[in-house]
């Protein structure tokens, strides 16, 4: 039995013998010519309809075994993880989706991108235009995904079918938003497909009778106390590599805030510099091997703190005294 579907099992998704099943049909595929060849175990259950796309993210997102599109694409020397930190970065300095990014600036082609988002998570990348706008729906899907959370996660509720509610989503991450609606909505069944990121403008436009990031331009940043209230546990930084990308987002957040203030201050724009992540999760790494050895400690909480005009990375070995840099 695979660690997946030991995770499967576990979860209460499926049995034993679902997995025999699965295990069997990779067997064959793999020595076959089929274009299933190789196909992850999550999206075998998918086909055979034992779970569903949405249940197989969130529990392999639990368990920290899922594959990342950037992963995929760098493990099958589709792109360069040099490039895939640069387009991160230009996708975060713009405030767009990094799969959308990828196919703006013709990093990834469509029809390539489509497949692999498909053999990853079994979820379609569609057009919006695709779509059939009910004017008469509006007030029913608006009240399912309203224009804050639709603006927050970058997802939108595009049409409603009896009780399946077509959502679009332009991150694989927006899974675990739609996991929580199912929950909130158990009358609704949600359907996700990736769209776009000018498609959920466009539609978002459409259904909300608002331009997306009207009022994000309008109003005053984010509270920067609020960016700092943010800390990560790490016991094994490969592992929890996830949690320190995550504290990187908000380091970042943080220092181009600050940097688009000095800029209004300035005459001169400042350059946003290409992704860091890579040498963040580097230093991350070898002070969480230090402090764990001086301190003889498992855990190391790691958070941002801010004095006059430098942002720094502190620690906690077992919440006993802080180190900074």
């Amino acid at each position: 039995m695979t660690k997946t579907g030991d995770i499967m099992v576990e979860e209460g998704l499926v049995s034993p013998g679902d997995v025999d099943q699965v295990l069997a049909i990779q067997e064959k595929n793999r020595t076959s010519l089929t274009r299933n060849r190789g196909q992850l175990f999550g999206m075998v259950l998918c086909d055979l309809n034992l779970v569903t796309p949405l249940d197989t993210y969130c529990v392999l997102d639990k368990h920290e075994k899922l594959i990342s599109v950037s992963d995929f694409l760098v493990q099958k020397n589709i792109v360069t993880q040099s490039r895939i930190d640069r387009a991160r970065a230009r996708a975060r300095a713009k405030d767009i989706p990094f799969i959308s990014y990828l196919l703006e600036d013709q990093i990834v082609p469509k029809t390539l991108l489509q497949q692999v988002l498909f053999d990853l998570f079994h979820i379609p990348f569609r057009s919006v235009s695709d779509v059939v706008f009910n004017q008469t729906s509006r007030d029913k899907l608006s009240g399912i995904i309203d224009k804050e959370q639709a603006g927050e996660h970058k997802v939108i509720p595009l049409q409603l079918t009896g009780n399946t509610l077509l959502a679009g989503i332009t991150d694989p991450d927006n899974l675990v938003f739609l996991r929580e609606l199912d929950q909130q909505f158990p009358q609704y069944r949600f359907s996700p497909v990736f769209i776009p990121f000018s498609g959920f403008t466009w539609f978002y436009k459409l259904l909300y009778r608002e331009n997306w990031g009207a009022k994000k331009a309008n109003n005053m940043p984010v509270d920067l106390s609020l960016l700092m209230k943010f800390s990560v546990s790490v016991t094994d930084p490969d592992r929890d590599k996830k949690k320190i990308l995550s504290l990187y987002d908000r380091y970042e957040q943080v220092r181009m805030q600050s940097r688009n203030q000095e800029e209004k201050r300035s005459a001169a724009p400042v350059r946003n510099p290409d992704d860091r992540s890579g040498l963040f999760f580097t230093f991350i790494r070898q002070n969480y091997t230090r402090i764990s050895r001086e301190y003889n400690c498992s855990g190391v909480e790691f958070s941002l703190k801010k004095t006059d005009d430098r942002l720094m990375v502190t620690a906690l070995p077992q919440k006993e005294r802080s180190w900074q840099k």
